[in-house]
Order: structure tokens, then C-alpha cells, then sequence
């Protein structure tokens, strides 16, 4: 019996449907996984985007960014984009239409996160095309289809920036690699940029290398002139009405390392419209004439990034406290790079450090398959390819830009072996798609790391809060009191604005140095020192998690509660039955 072969899926037709038929398998698996959505409203950024949704539905104004519930009297003024915050109000208030106001939120968090699915599996997709023709994209189909584990930022209820990011970073990515009606395909790239950037910082790297690649191959090629004077006019021209649209005109003079400041914004203006500019006299202009002028317009962009702001040098978190470091910062598992994922959770680390290391290997050989021809695209996707993996081994949070930036190069490898050596049937595409996917490999290869070097030793391993203490249940208690300012954990905070009238002291958001400070040091005071700091606070009431992992020393407030031992100035409330411990301050006598 013949075996068929990977059908022809080479048209634009195809593409969709392909990418159309991966969003509904995946979208259906992950509606069941995680279809009780009102257990609980998901992790701590879920939380705090949901509390920012709901004070623009009840009234509060679209440039009114201060929350003052948090570390109050002085607040924090959020740096999150309020672009996303428009767009699930507005979804919110469309399913209003319909749906009591619960379930209206509900809808949103279900239907928000599984609507970018699409865009995400049709870019990449379209990557895979490029790269490798019907057998890389049946390949990276079939990759996306049955690895839920790439959709960590798409599943129901996740409504934070990440997937709209990770999208807007593909979109520009596919619009630099397309050669039919380029030009036209420069406009929405830029426009993609401009809007990607106002989203947040993360895809920042990968955005200049796309824009970067534009400007070179202007500067090799005249040809390129149109392409390049439309990314750079879309880019300049949506990075500074997004700006304007999202920023309070007060803090339009700002400048900021961790969001869409006036330093960034200054910056991606004179390298999109110097590259328009550059454009428009690239026929009057010799190859070197262009490339000298690239290199001065790269190091005039640079200096007006860095001249607002020296100290962004250092990243987004450049500018958070020392002091938090020690006790939060540094225990953040989406910070940690991949040796300090080895030593602490070695099946997460192995999971992906193979994925990292497939990826490295498909550029790799591509590069050495194409070394003396490589054409600008390909060179492009193979940059992206290794830059993601490099980031990911800085930042385990980066390893979403392996999957989707990554994967389709991956996809090409496999669809090659297949189309070179097993005769481009289909059945020996699914069966590489399944079992050597790094995803596959790494899960396994993760447990048999384990099992041979055993447990990472106690003192490695980063304590992960349980997921009761993020359960909408658990709040109830707490949610029944008075209104007050609320001390806890550092974890617990958004998830007391979110679920409850209260104030709280401290949440896990770099720009509230002072509160997460102010309440560590409570926290982790003796029972005795720590009232005065309480007081001093104007606290009305401690809440513990028990099962949270404690984040001070023996003889603090913190690990007295968990003793048991609760001081004479706490009121502890009826705890039968209730995850979260809650105490009321008591008022002071005299």
C-alpha cells in the first residue's frame, strides 16, 4: 500500500484553513482543561488587569491610571498599557449586553486570551511556509496542534499582555519576511511595532531586530526603498499615536525604562522616520552613502534613548530597589536564567533547555546549508530563531519567543528530514512531529535528569505558593469585613483588590518599592517590633497564607503565625475552614 504524502499547502487559502483547524483543536482542549474559570481569576497579573478593567467600566477615566487602593496614601501610578485595558472593557461591556456583569467577565476571560490564538498559529504558520514550504508547515501544524504547553499566555482567563505581545512581535516578523507586495506588507509590520511596543517591553529585542532588517537591506539594495520608507513612516507615526492615545498627557514628558516613555518614544520616532527618510534619497544615494547614514542614524537613536534616562542601560527592572532584591526579586521564577533553573527545578530547566537547544540546532544547520546563499528572510527568521533562545537562557519568562519565533525554524528541520529521507510521507511528518519535538523530548528527558541525580537539594528549591491561596473562595472571609488596608503576603495583594473592597500594603509591582518594602519589613519583624510598624502603617488587618513559603526568619511576625502564635494585638477571625488566616488589628488602648 502506498503511503500518502504531505498535501500541497502552499496557497494563502490553505494557510488559513491550516492555521483556523489548529485554533479550534487547540482552543477546545484548553477550554477543557481549564474550564472553571471562577475557581479562581488566575495568577497575580490576571488579578491586577482585571481590577484596572473594572474601575474604567465604573467610571473611572481612561487616563486615570492611579490606583490608590495600592500602598496607600500614596499609590502607584501602573505602567500597563491601557489599550488592553480598553479592549477587554470593551468586550466586557458587549457581553453586559447579554450576560449578568459576573458572567459577562467571565465571557471576556475565556474568550480574550483564545481569539489571539489564531493571529499567533497563522503568523507562525506563515513562518514555516516561508522557511520550508507544505512539508514545514504541515510539521509546524501538527507541533502546535497537540503541545498545549506553547499556549502557557493564550489559555482561558489569561488576560495579561503577554499574548497580544507575542502576536504583534509575529506580525512583524511575518510582514519583514513576505516578498509579494511588500511595501503594502511594511505598513502593517511598523504599525504592528508601534502597537507591540505600547503593549509592553519584553518583545523589544526581537521588534529592532526586525527593524533593523529593513534598514539594512535599504542600505545593500535600493530596491528596498519603498518597503523601508513604509516601516519606517508606520512605525514613527503608530509608536507616537499609541503613545498619545494610552499615556496621561501629564507623564508625556516621562521618560521610562519599563514602558512607552517619552525616551523611547523619541527614540523609535527619528529611527522611523530617519529610515523613511533615508529611503526617500536611496536612489540618489550610493551603498555606502547608505550604510554610513544607517550607522549614524543607529548611534543618534541610541543616545536619545539613553540621553533621557542613562540608567536604562540596565534593562526595564533597572530602576527597582536593591533592598527588594534579596527577599522578592531575585526569588521571581520568570526571572531566572537557566543554570538558576537547574538548580532548583530540574524538569522544568531540562524541558527548556531542550527546547532552546532544538532550535539553536535548526538554525544552525540551515546556516551551514545555506551559508554562500542564504537569502535576507531566511537570515531574518534564523536571527530571531537564536536570539530567543539566548534571552531564554537569561529569563525563563522569554521562552514563549522559542515556541513561536523558534518553532517554525524547528518545523523546517523536521519537514526537510522528512521530504530528504522519508519520502515526504505523511504519516512519518506526524510521527517526527510527536516524538521529536523538543517539547516530547524535554518532558522526558526532564524526568529522567531527575531520576538520575535525584531531587535538587532542599535549600536549592524556590517554594511556589499554593494555588488556595489564589482561589476567589478563599477571599471570602476577608471580602465580609469592613474596608480597610490590608497587610500579607506579597503574592496575596492583587488578589485582595480583586476580590475584596480592601487596600493593600504590598503586591508583586516593581514601581511600589516602598510598600513592598514597608511591609517585609513588618512581616519579617518579631511579634513584638512588628506592631509598631503595623500601627505605624495604619493596618486593619494581617492575612496569611499557610501554605505560602515564608520569606522571612524563625523569630518574625510571619512565622509566629504560623505557630500558631498570634500576638496580643491581633484579633484573629474564625478560622474553621478557611484557607486564608485573617487577623483584625486591634485599636490601640490609650
Amino acid at each position: 500500500m502506498r503511503l500518502s504524502r504531505i498535501p500541497d499547502l502552499s496557497s494563502d487559502r490553505a494557510l488559513v484553513r491550516l492555521a483556523l483547524a489548529v485554533t479550534l483543536v487547540v482552543a477546545a482542549a484548553l477550554t477543557w482543561r481549564d474550564w472553571n474559570l471562577a475557581k479562581s481569576l488566575g495568577d497575580t497579573d490576571d488579578a491586577m488587569r482585571l481590577v484596572l478593567v473594572r474601575d474604567l467600566l465604573s467610571g473611572r477615566g481612561w487616563y486615570d491610571q492611579w490606583v490608590g487602593r495600592l500602598q496607600p496614601p500614596m499609590g502607584v501610578y501602573m505602567h500597563w498599557s491601557r489599550l488592553l485595558d480598553g479592549g477587554l472593557a470593551a468586550m466586557t461591556a458587549m457581553f453586559r449586553l447579554a450576560l449578568p456583569p459576573a458572567a459577562a467577565e467571565t465571557a471576556t476571560r475565556l474568550v480574550w486570551p483564545l481569539m489571539w490564538i489564531f493571529p499567533a498559529a497563522l503568523c507562525s504558520l506563515a513562518l514555516a511556509r516561508r522557511l520550508g514550504g507544505s512539508a514545514a508547515m504541515f510539521v509546524c501544524a501538527a507541533i502546535l496542534a497537540v503541545n498545549l504547553q506553547i499556549y502557557e499566555q493564550f489559555h482561558p482567563g489569561r488576560v495579561d499582555h503577554h499574548d497580544v505581545q507575542i502576536v504583534m512581535a509575529l506580525v512583524a516578523a511575518v510582514c519583514a519576511m513576505t516578498r509579494a507586495r511588500r511595501a503594502h506588507w511594511a505598513l502593517v509590520g511598523g504599525a504592528a511595532t508601534g502597537f507591540g511596543l505600547a503593549v509592553g517591553m519584553e518583545a523589544l529585542p526581537f521588534e529592532a531586530v526586525v527593524g533593523a532588517s529593513y534598514a539594512l537591506r535599504l542600505a545593500w539594495d535600493e530596491g528596498e526603498a519603498e518597503a523601508g520608507r513604509n516601516y519606517g513612516a508606520a512605525l514613527a507615526a503608530s509608536t507616537i499615536g499609541f503613545f498619545l492615545l494610552q499615556t496621561p498627557p501629564m507623564r508625556w514628558g516621562i521618560a521610562a525604562c519599563d514602558a512607552l516613555g517619552l525616551n523611547l518614544v523619541a527614540a523609535v520616532t527619528v529611527a522611523g522616520a530617519g529610515l523613511a527618510l533615508l529611503a526617500a534619497f536611496a536612489g540618489r544615494l550610493s551603498r555606502p552613502a547608505r550604510l554610513a547614514g544607517l550607522a549614524g542614524l543607529g548611534l543618534a537613536v541610541a543616545v536619545i534613548y539613553l540621553k533621557f534616562d542613562p540608567l536604562c542601560l540596565g534593562g526595564p527592572f533597572a530602576a527597582v530597589d536593591p533592598r527588594l532584591k534579596p527577599f522578592w526579586f531575585d526569588r521571581i521564577t520568570e526571572l531566572l536564567s537557566w543554570p538558576q533553573l537547574l538548580r532548583s527545578d530540574r524538569v522544568t530547566a531540562v524541558f527548556t533547555i531542550t527546547a532552546g537547544v532544538g532550535v539553536a540546532l535548526a538554525v544552525i544547520v540551515r546556516l551551514l546549508l545555506e551559508r554562500s546563499r542564504i537569502s535576507a528572510d531566511v537570515a531574518l527568521a534564523c536571527v530571531l530563531g537564536l536570539l530567543a533562545v539566548v534571552l531564554a537562557s537569561q529569563a525563563y519568562r522569554m521562552q514563549d519567543y522559542v515556541f513561536w519565533l523558534g518553532f517554525p525554524m524547528l518545523a523546517w528541520l523536521f519537514g526537510w528530514i522528512v521530504e530528504r529521507w522519508l519520502g515526504g510521507v505523511t504519516l512519518a511528518a506526524v510521527a517526527i512531529s510527536l516524538f521529536a519535538s523538543p517539547l516530547f523530548l524535554g518532558a522526558g528527558a526532564g524526568k529522567a535528569v531527575e531520576l538520575a541525580l535525584g531531587p535538587p537539594p532542599a535549600s536549592a528549591i524556590r517554594p511556589v505558593i499554593s494555588s488556595a491561596c489564589y482561589d476567589t473562595a478563599a477571599y471570602r472571609q476577608l471580602a465580609a469585613q469592613p474596608p480597610g488596608l490590608v497587610l500579607g503576603g506579597i503574592d496575596l495583594g492583587s488578589f485582595v483588590l480583586a476580590n475584596t473592597p480592601h487596600s493593600v500594603v504590598t503586591a508583586p509591582y516593581h514601581r511600589m518599592s516602598w510598600g513592598i518594602y514597608a511591609a517585609h519589613q513588618a512581616m519579617a519583624a518579631s511579634p513584638n517590633e512588628a506592631e509598631a510598624r503595623v500601627r505605624a502603617l495604619k493596618v486593619d488587618y494581617v492575612v496569611d497564607c499557610p501554605t505560602a513559603p515564608l520569606t522571612s526568619g524563625p523569630s518574625s511576625l510571619e512565622a509566629s503565625l504560623r505557630r500558631g502564635l498570634v500576638p496580643s494585638w491581633l484579633d484573629p477571625l474564625p478560622a474553621k475552614g478557611q484557607v486564608l488566616k485573617t487577623y483584625r488589628v486591634r485599636p490601640r488602648i490609650g
